[in-house]
């Protein structure tokens, strides 16, 4: 990861409670406009991040596999879903589809590359879920985010300084 990242992640860490108690509080709120505006935070994080300069997701999350994932992948790959299941999966603890056996993601390249990009989850395609709808709900979510994400914590300083 490179220096700049560390120092974002290094200040996410030292105002983590801070971020946490505000983004409880407005999602509580109602905002209009709140997806538009956090939609263009997500423009300005990512025109700065470089997914591939970091790759900490990929170390310290592991996506939820659907089985629609699951069998796009196994068919990009000559794979069978058992045998893809039984390597790399157990089911989701929340009985919603699956998560990686162990992290980081088997996936992760060196260079933080995706072995499987073209046809990784939708968990993966949405992270850090800042371009979702109602986005509002998922503040609390997004603050978790930003101790491993730099981009989702550069999006919770946004939000905190517009709103809060």
């Amino acid at each position: 990861m490179n220096d700049e990242y560390e120092r974002i992640l290094n200040r996410s860490k030292s105002k983590h409670k801070d971020v946490m108690r505000s983004m409880r509080y407005l999602s509580k709120l109602t905002i209009k406009n709140f997806d538009t505006v956090v939609h263009g935070f997500h423009e300005e994080a990512f025109s700065i991040i470089n997914c591939e300069q970091c790759g900490n997701c990929c170390r310290n999350y592991g996506p939820r596999f659907r089985k629609t994932d699951i069998k796009h992948i196994c068919k990009s790959s000559g794979r069978s879903i058992k045998e893809f299941q039984n390597k790399y999966l157990e089911q989701d603890p929340d009985g919603v589809g699956y998560v990686l056996k162990e992290l980081p993601c088997p996936f992760l390249n060196e260079d933080n590359t995706c072995s499987e990009y073209e046809n990784r989850t939708l968990s993966c395609r949405e992270f850090p879920h800042t371009l979702s709808l109602n986005i509002q709900r998922k503040l609390v979510g997004l603050a978790m985010d930003s101790v491993y994400c730099p981009a989702a914590f550069l999006i919770c300083e946004k939000i905190i300084s517009k709103y809060n």
